[in-house]
């Protein structure tokens, strides 16, 4: 009786794991300002939050004045939030909206580029 459960309980996982299509990786800036425009209405805000915080937070540790992403650097070592980050991204892609096709990672390189640029030696 064990094996008959174990195997029915077996094709009915299977027969629910259909595929679908994944974009698994690919976060473009549509995806990313619409994450970090979350309504406080919305019952998914404070992951909506979460996700876009985390998202920029994540991206901006990954390169600075010494180490590029996609070409653009940042000056890391200016004071501010985390909040403050996300607000200059959120701007950034709203004043840019033709590129928001491309992927969201260079996207936030570009408006934390832009906003904390990285100061020449000599200066």
């Amino acid at each position: 009786m064990f094996k008959k459960r174990y195997v029915l309980a077996t094709l009915l996982a299977l027969a629910l794991n259909q595929p679908v299509e994944a974009s698994a990786g690919y976060v473009n800036g549509w995806d990313l300002l619409e994450i970090c425009k979350a309504s406080p209405s919305s019952p998914l805000y404070r992951l909506k939050v979460a996700q876009c915080t985390g998202y920029v937070v994540g991206v901006s540790d990954t390169f600075d004045c010494t180490s590029k992403l996609h070409g653009f650097n940042w000056s890391s070592t200016t004071p501010g939030t985390q909040s403050d980050l996300v607000k200059v991204t959120v701007d950034w892609l709203n004043n840019h909206p033709n590129l928001l096709n491309h992927k969201s990672d260079g996207l936030v390189a570009a408006a934390l580029s832009e906003a904390f640029p990285c100061r020449l030696a000599s200066q």
